[in-house]
């Protein structure tokens, strides 16, 4: 079992920790800029789309900031995970853009999920017999795999 802790719970503990990964939780995907809101009865919102990197780097900045400045040192991170607290406006090939942008900026994605609700304030572990449950384990386990093999692929001379 992999325990993630979010980001708010404590900075990562560099001196025990054996790997450091993010979970990135994305309120409002970033795939438009200036959004507005255009006068008449339907209020429709009309923006600029996005590019996949310029996504990738309106990601690292609203929820990878808190990795890096004062007082902050920085960290080696073995990857991230992104949780949409909603449907995706975007394709799985606009999503491999934006991946490979991470990836070019140095930051492995592990996986993406949608979670389809509002973030809640207090994540909690699951329950045992959970853990046994196919259906629970297996929407989890793409993400796990790739996750094992970041940290598989890890320099020897990590603790």
């Amino acid at each position: 079992m992999i325990v993630l802790l979010p980001r708010h719970w404590s900075y990562p503990d560099r001196e025990t920790a054996t790997a450091h990964v993010v979970l990135g939780e994305i309120d409002i995907f970033p795939h438009t800029d200036c959004r507005t809101a255009l006068p008449g009865p339907r209020g429709e919102e009309k923006g600029v789309p996005l590019c996949p990197e310029q996504s990738a780097a309106v990601l690292r900045e609203r929820c990878l900031g808190f990795l890096f400045g004062f007082p902050h040192l920085p960290i080696h991170l073995d990857g991230v995970i992104w949780q949409s607290n909603g449907e995706l406006p975007v394709d799985t090939d606009y999503l491999a853009g934006v991946d490979r942008d991470m990836n070019r900026a140095g930051l492995r994605p592990l996986g993406w999920r949608v979670t389809g609700r509002l973030p809640t304030p207090h994540k909690q572990l699951p329950e045992p017999d959970q853990l046994k449950d196919p259906s629970f384990v297996q929407r989890y386990q793409p993400i796990a795999g790739r996750l094992r093999t970041a940290l598989d692929t890890r320099p020897a001379s990590r603790n």
